[in-house]
């Protein structure tokens, strides 16, 4: 016989009410449907204004059994409220269906789903999911606690405590691109290779495809990434796992690979993460183990059968997305409705979880670079700390179990909702079925492996470049034997992570925490029984140890952040700062003599300054939050603080123009120093220029600015005594400036330019200035004798230059129009640099011409 059933007044009565009369007695039987009671309220017509007046209803028995006892007497008056909290009678049935599966009551056989007039199924009387499988049986709340202590006694009793494991990225790294499985069959076929070779005897001469060598090395180089990908595991999913089936009839069928995957569904390629079995080994003996993944239970059995052959780890206890009833949310009451205190999580992430207190954050594994979470691309991506997206509440309770269980989202629902809601798991296992078939096709490994290899033979082909490397050579030997060219190829799967260390040690930790504080409890708790209660306060449980374990990293700490939490966002509602108040930190919004680190994003802002300026501050970067967080240990701030950038600024220089001689702010300027470098540096020497080769090229500059002018000088040097002596005059001078045995100084003074006033006679002081005026000098004089300010672009013309007077005379006298302008073009000559040569010897040509013609 079980325990007595209270019985509550249901809430649809139309309170308050009066008893009137109990119409059973003590011990009587009764059946569904038998009077229990009568009662009396006032009704008021909301049609009318009359007066209340008292109407009668009766309460029928919902359940089958004997009355106990009343927990009410005629005459008293029940509110809603009282009756919620207050049961009105005790019957003891023959059997409380507390559980059932197929809708049949797995104790007695009786129907379940039998529905009356009174509203009440016993269906809803087993409504929580305890067994791993979605077809399993359901059971009561008062089932669920009794099944928790038995299984809480026992593990006590081993000295362990439960564990529930993620597979994806945190024990193992799954991926769909049907690279690997080409990797790995490279891999196989080179160790079939170097079986056969170490068999053969070597008396055995080489074969004929490798006589020079070069194929056999050819062939003996295996895939960079067979070392990594020796302990993957792979299996074939049919169409059906992986989402094929949503495809509508009459919609777009696949081509190629993707017909492929239709048909025979998908090769999935897992890799365990390092040191998983010494990890199981090892933790098995202090933790029952579970899976929750969001895989389909196809996905989920076949990875822990690659993982777990023997199933002596999980022993069947999977739990799936097609059991668990959500897509984005995991629910820890689903395996544990009643106590947690004895179950500790370890996932890659945490805000499926709501950062349960029972969880240990995992660093998430990434064995196949950038494919990720292959089961959950319908979940938002992580962003690391994201300070605009609003986290839920950190620490946040675990859920009534009563209502969890009692009140199961689905019956209440309504079929608008219902609908809704498959709906939107229809689109999201749509979306990731996409991602998936988009791996397969894309092949996004190859392109990184073909990404690494490019960059490789970049950094290879440069290498010949290197003043080190022997230049006449080079070219002989790469062409000679082309195996000194040969760059080995790096590996794009690296094997060396180590996070299951870590996590493991966290495991240890709390394992020992616990039973420390469960054998060192009171005697009065020793004696008593474990009661499954909800509200039991205990030291020994886990929601208690594991955030003190976060709280004590970063205890002590208080953080002032910089360019971290945006202008606009409210500080307190970001998660970088619940995330800091869960692992112990103190965080602020201005700088006071409490701050002890200032968490900064970039160099220089307001609160940097300060901090520096105050002293005493740690002014790290955000990374050594992130680090300290991830992996629960407070990190040495010397590898992340901030440089002062004002420490260095005495020492730093100015980056400057290679092309540019002088420091000066204006390149351009007339005058600059070139001084010494100083003694045993690296810049270069002075004396180490060859003058000969540099004066040699601003030559070749100018003469080839000036060919056509030369070409016609040379025409008319005949003619032209005073064009003779300047071309004299400057190649002298530039036979000084171009002579072997001219040694410049280390430090000159660049001239200015000299004018005719200053330059002398003739003109020779001027020629002297141009000869010792630097390239970029005689270049701007040469440009700016081509602006316009020749005197040859004034034209004259005949009737101002002849007089009638002196064509009759046929005088040999210049005429007054004639010699003005004469005057004025040498005027203008002795201005005009002589750089230009070429301007010159025409202006005195025209000049005689014209003497002589019209003389």
């Amino acid at each position: 016989m079980s325990s007595p059933t209270d019985i509550f007044l249901p809430p649809t009565l139309p309170y308050p009410i009066k008893i009137t009369s109990l119409d059973v007695q003590l011990g009587a039987t009764v059946q569904r449907g038998t009077r229990l009671l009568t009662y009396s309220f006032l009704y008021s017509s909301p049609a009318t204004i009359s007066k209340p007046e008292t109407r009668f209803g009766t309460w029928d028995c919902s359940i089958e059994g004997t009355v106990e006892s009343w927990r009410v007497k005629s005459g008293d008056c029940i509110s809603t409220q009282k009756a919620k909290q207050r049961p009105i009678i005790c019957i003891t049935e023959p059997c409380k269906h507390g559980v059932q599966i197929g809708g049949l009551c797995g104790l007695c056989g009786k129907d379940m789903t039998e529905f009356d007039y009174t509203g009440f199924s016993d269906a809803s009387r087993a409504s929580i999911q305890m067994t791993h499988s979605a077809f399993g049986p359901t059971v009561s709340l008062e089932e669920a606690r009794r099944l928790e202590k038995e299984t809480a006694d026992h593990l006590l009793k081993s000295r362990k405590l439960s564990l529930i494991v993620d597979l994806d990225q945190t024990i193992v790294h799954a991926t769909v691109d049907p690279t690997v499985g080409e990797w790995i069959a490279e891999g196989e076929a080179w160790e079939a290779k170097q079986t056969k070779k170490r068999s053969t005897t070597p008396n055995d001469g080489p074969s004929d495809d490798d006589s020079d060598g070069t194929a056999s090395d050819a062939e003996d180089e295996c895939n960079p990434n067979w070392e990594a990908l020796q302990d993957v595991r792979k299996f074939r999913l049919g169409p059906e796992s992986f989402g094929m089936l949503s495809v509508p009839r009459g919609g777009h069928k696949g081509k190629g690979k993707q017909k492929l995957i239709e048909n025979e569904g998908c090769m999935y390629y897992i890799k365990p993460r390092p040191g998983t079995q010494e990890f199981f080994q090892n933790i098995s003996a202090k933790y029952e183990m579970h899976v929750y993944t969001m895989g389909t239970r196809a996905y989920a059995e076949e990875v822990c059968a690659a993982i777990d052959p023997d199933g002596k780890i999980f022993g069947g206890r999977i739990l799936s997305r097609d059991e668990s009833g959500s897509l984005t949310q995991k629910s820890l009451q689903r395996l544990f409705p009643c106590d947690t205190s004895m179950v500790v999580i370890i996932d890659d992430r945490a805000d499926v979880w709501e950062w349960s207190p029972n969880l240990i954050k995992v660093i998430p594994y990434d064995f196949f670079v950038g494919i990720g979470d292959i089961n959950s691309a319908f979940l938002p991506k992580i962003e690391p700390l994201a300070p605009t997206v609003p986290s839920p509440s950190i620490a946040k309770p675990p859920s009534p179990p009563v209502s969890e269980s009692e009140t199961p989202s689905l019956p209440t629902s309504t079929p608008e909702e219902r609908d809704k809601a498959e709906m939107e798991s229809k689109a999201m296992l749509t979306r990731n079925s996409m991602a998936l078939e988009a791996q397969v096709e894309e092949r996004p490994l190859a392109k990184k492996q073909e990404a690494l290899l490019e960059s490789d033979d970049t950094k290879s082909t440069a290498l010949p470049g290197d003043p080190s490397s022997h230049h006449p050579k080079s070219d002989t030997k790469a062409t000679a034997s082309p195996k000194a060219e040969k760059v080995p190829r790096k590996a794009l799967l690296k094997n060396d992570d180590t996070e299951l260390q870590r996590v493991g040690y966290l495991l240890g930790e709390v394992h020992r925490r616990f039973f420390t504080s469960y054998d060192n409890r009171s005697p009065e708790d020793r004696g008593k029984k474990r009661r499954p209660t909800l509200t039991r306060s205990k030291a020994h449980d886990v929601t208690k140890i594991i955030p003190q374990m976060r709280m004590d990293t970063l205890q002590g700490v208080h953080i002032l952040f910089s360019s971290v939490i945006p202008l606009d966002t409210k500080p307190e509602t970001t998660e970088i700062w619940k995330i800091a108040h869960m692992f112990g930190a103190q965080c602020y919004t201005e700088l006071s003599s409490r701050i002890t680190h200032v968490v900064a994003a970039k160099h220089g802002t307001v609160k940097v300054d300060a901090a520096r300026k105050r002293g005493g501050i740690k002014i790290v970067w955000l990374s050594w939050f992130t680090d300290s967080i991830a992996l629960w240990r407070r990190q040495d701030e010397t590898p992340y603080l901030l440089d002062d950038p004002s420490a260095a600024a005495p020492n730093s220089s100015p980056i400057l123009d290679p092309h540019q001689i002088s420091s000066d702010p204006e390149p351009d300027a007339d005058d600059w120093d070139v001084e010494p470098a100083p003694a045993g540096s690296a810049s270069l020497e002075l004396q180490d220029i060859d003058w000969n080769d540099i004066n040699d090229e601003v030559e070749a500059a100018m003469n080839e600015s000036d060919d056509e002018d030369d070409a016609m000088s040379e025409r008319s040097s005949a003619r032209s005594v005073l064009s003779d002596n300047d071309d004299a005059m400057l190649d002298e001078t530039r036979s000084q400036l171009s002579s072997p045995n001219t040694t410049p100084r280390l430090k000159r003074k660049r001239l200015r330019s000299v004018t005719p006033s200053d330059s002398g006679t003739n003109g020779v002081g001027d020629k002297l200035g141009d000869a010792l005026r630097s390239p970029l000098a005689k270049r701007k004089k040469l440009a700016a004798s081509r602006s316009g300010a020749s005197k040859l672009k004034e034209a004259v013309t005949a009737d101002e230059l002849v007089d009638t007077e002196s064509l009759s005379d046929h005088s040999r006298k210049p005429s007054p129009l004639l010699s003005e302008p004469l005057k004025n073009f040498e005027e203008s000559a002795e201005d005009e640099d002589y750089a230009d040569d070429g301007d010159d010897e025409d202006d005195d040509w025209l000049a005689h011409e014209l003497e002589v013609d019209w003389g």
